[in-house]
This record gives structure tokens, sequence and C-alpha cells, in this order.
């Protein structure tokens, strides 16, 4: 009895299913962790935000004899390493690598303000802290009635903390109020 032989195209298909099962394998890999690296940028952000909230909130607990630049170099070391802070040094530009803080002091002047802290947000954290942030975090924006007209930098918003502070808001144009993104703070101290 003779041998039945296969044509060569039968035994090259057990290879190319096999090869097929291979890549559909790797690309499935492979978007699982481009998935799972946009998970944990997006979990480093809300982790970035919450710091900054936390940090913000620590300011506004400052007492006003403490809200100068060694009180906030005190509080910065609790964060260091969390936080990528710099203090204000005169010669600074705006790095969007740190948040720089800059303290400053109204003594002697008539303002209703005695002291207050500015904190210049970065890009990299720009696009994830939102005025919502703020809102849930400290409480509802305060209503003020518009003074001047329409103008192409929205104007400032504040949040009342307590009777002796408040933060105001500087944030990007553009979009509803609770999404815009926040690039400056400025926690206030009325007493």
């Amino acid at each position: 009895m003779e041998k039945m032989r296969l044509p060569s195209c039968f035994k090259l298909l057990p290879a190319i299913t096999g090869a097929l099962i291979l890549i559909c394998c790797l690309s499935c890999n492979e978007d699982r962790t481009k998935n799972k690296n946009v998970r944990l940028t997006d979990k480093k952000s809300e982790s970035t935000t919450r710091l900054f909230l936390n940090y913000t909130d620590s300011v506004t607990k400052l007492p006003l004899a403490k809200l100068n630049e060694a009180g906030i170099i005190s509080l910065n070391r609790k964060f260091t390493g969390k936080l990528p802070l710099a203090i204000y040094n005169g010669e600074q530009q705006h790095d969007n690598q740190n948040i720089i803080v800059q303290p400053y002091q109204n003594n002697g002047t008539e303002s209703k303000v005695k002291a207050g802290v500015i904190l210049l947000v970065p890009k990299f954290l720009t696009d994830s802290l939102l005025i919502g942030d703020f809102t849930r975090h400290f409480g509802n924006i305060e209503e003020e009635k518009q003074t001047i007209g329409t103008t192409e930098q929205p104007l400032p918003v504040k949040i009342n903390v307590d009777a002796n502070t408040a933060i105001k808001l500087t944030f990007n144009p553009g979009k509803k109020l609770e999404l815009a993104h926040v690039i400056m703070v400025e926690v206030l101290k009325y007493k």
C-alpha cells in the first residue's frame, strides 16, 4: 500500500495557525499594558491633586503670625518628596516643574488682607486641578456682582474658608466654571 502524501500547503497550516495565535495574544497583552499605564497616570494625577488640596488646606490653617517665609518653609518640609514646592526668591520664572510659593505681608497698609500666600500651579498639575476640586474640598464659591464688563481672562473666584481666611482661584477661560483648570491659588488672611 502506498502512503498518501499531503500537499505542502497543509504542512504549513499548523505553523501559520500557531503564529496567528501568538500574534493575537501579544496584541491583547500590549493593549492591557497601555490601559494599565493610563490608569496609573490618572491615579498619579489624582493623588497629586489631592496632595495639592491638602497642602492648600494646611496653608489656610496657618495662623496669621506664621504666614511668612519661615512658616511656609516649615510647612514645606512636611510635603518634601510629595509635592515639588519652591519658595519664590524674586528671580524665578514659572518653570512648569515646581509649585512656586510666595508668602507676603501687608504691614502698615489699610488693606483688609493682612497676609497671604500665592501658589503658582505648574502645567502638569493645572491639567488635573479643577475649580470643582476646590469647591468639593473647601465649600461654595462666593457670588460677587461683576463690576466690570466681560474680560478675556475671567476674574478670579473666591471661596471663604472661615471668617478670617479665603481662597482666591485664578483659572483658564473657556470652560464651565466647575471644569475650569486652576492656574493660581491665593490664600488670604484677614485677621
